[in-house]
C-alpha cells in the first residue's frame, strides 16, 4: 500500500519541531520555513495543472502546440525549494553530514 504523503499543516509542524530540537528556531528560519510552505503549495498547484492539461497545450495564438509553462516553473520552484531546504539544515541531517559547526569549538 502506497505511504500517504503529509499535509501542509504536517510538514509545517515537522520542520519546525526540528528546528526547534536543533535550536534554531527564530523569526529567520520560521520565515524560511514560510517561504517553503509557499513554494510547496505553489508546486501542487503546479503539478496539477500539468496533469490536468499535459505537457504540451496549444497556443491559441500560434494555432500550434507548446509546451505548458508549467512544467519549466514547476522546475524553478522545484530548484528553490531545494535551495531553501539546504538552507534550513535539512539536506545535511538527511545525508548524516550535520551541520559542520559544533557550537563548543567556535573560534573566531
Amino acid at each position: 500500500m502506497a505511504e500517504k504523503s503529509m499535509t501542509k499543516s504536517q510538514l509545517k509542524q515537522a520542520m519546525l519541531d526540528d528546528l526547534e530540537a536543533r535550536g534554531l528556531l527564530n523569526d529567520v528560519y520560521r520565515d524560511l520555513v514560510e517561504q517553503y510552505m509557499d513554494l510547496w503549495a505553489t508546486r501542487k498547484k503546479l503539478r496539477a495543472d500539468i496533469k490536468k492539461r499535459g505537457v504540451v497545450v496549444e497556443d491559441p495564438k500560434r494555432l500550434m502546440m507548446v509546451e505548458n509553462r508549467s512544467v519549466s516553473m514547476e522546475a524553478q520552484v522545484s530548484a528553490q525549494m531545494l535551495r531553501l531546504y539546504k538552507a534550513l539544515g535539512f539536506q545535511d541531517l538527511a545525508t548524516g553530514r550535520g551541520s559542520g559547526w559544533d557550537p563548543d569549538n567556535d573560534e573566531l
